[in-house]
């Protein structure tokens, strides 16, 4: 039995292998995400001030425009793409256990008996940053143990996304059940499918609200559009898997989250947070 998605959303996603899941993010989640970024902003833009490159850190400034801003004004220095280590926190423990998104996990994996895979990241999307334009790539081609095993990535917009500012565009028709090679972009660094196999692919851009959540699996191709926008598009991208066929990739920096069979098996903070003591803050 589901406990958010209907019969007809899970068997689309079983079918094609993502699902826009639309208003399943409560705003409580949104704000937590807002909450945990904007903690990761103030780090960054204290380094900048350390550093001499700017002097007002224009606090009242929004939380779309406040980054860029000042990055552009710091003379556009290089800074953490995809932040991970530094969001670790009870915020970041208590977003990625929220109930509500253990649930849509639930319904996608098939099972109430749900870990937290331990790769998980916060997107700072900026305008005109080539380096940060995600080309495509399945995410098993970072934790290729996974190949053969269903890991549900949920990737969480913290305002509309559009084709103007970053959504998001998937590949459903091919490569969904073979894990490919990976291949380094050159443009980006980033780890994703060579330029021909990319050239096969029928992009599908998936344009999203606040509270909307685009759910795929560990080998679908997807890819981020450049932010043409002004602003910076900020988003979260989490993953689960099934806690007894967790990989050893998520279970290094992951934790069991929900157990109706083992209640006690299920992880506090207080467990988690040891995970990464060897890995030092800036890392990724």
């Amino acid at each position: 039995m589901s406990h958010i998605l209907s019969t007809s959303d899970i068997n689309f996603y079983r079918t094609h292998h993502y699902l826009h899941a639309k208003q399943v993010v409560p705003q409580e989640v949104l704000d937590l995400g807002r909450t945990i970024i904007s903690r990761w902003v103030d780090e960054l833009i204290n380094k900048w001030v350390e550093k001499g490159l700017i002097h007002d850190t224009l606090p009242d400034l929004d939380f779309q425009h406040r980054l860029v801003k000042l990055w552009n004004a710091a003379g556009r220095p290089k800074y953490e793409r995809s932040p991970r280590r530094d969001l670790v926190g009870p915020d970041m423990y208590s977003f990625l256990a929220h109930p509500r998104l253990l649930d849509l996990a639930a319904d996608l994996l098939g099972t109430d008996e749900l870990s937290v895979h331990g790769i998980f990241n916060s997107r700072p999307k900026l305008p005109d940053q080539k380096w940060t334009d995600t080309p495509w790539h399945q995410d098993a081609q970072y934790y290729r143990d996974a190949e053969k095993v269903h890991v549900v990535s949920i990737w969480i917009p913290l305002q509309k996304v559009t084709e103007h500012n970053s959504c998001l565009q998937v590949a459903p028709d091919l490569f969904t059940d073979t894990l490919l090679s990976g291949h380094d972009d050159e443009e980006t660094g980033f780890l994703g499918l060579s330029k021909e196999d990319a050239k096969k692919l029928r992009a599908v851009s998936i344009e999203m609200e606040p509270g909307d959540a685009l759910c795929f699996t560990q080998l679908l191709p997807h890819r981020a559009l450049p932010n043409r926008s002004d602003a910076v598009r900020w988003s979260m991208d989490i993953r689960y898997e099934a806690t007894s066929q967790a990989t050893a990739s998520g279970k290094a920096q992951g934790f069991v989250a929900r157990s109706l069979i083992d209640p006690d098996s299920v992880e506090t903070y207080k467990q988690w947070e040891p995970k990464w003591a060897h890995i030092p803050r800036g890392g990724y």
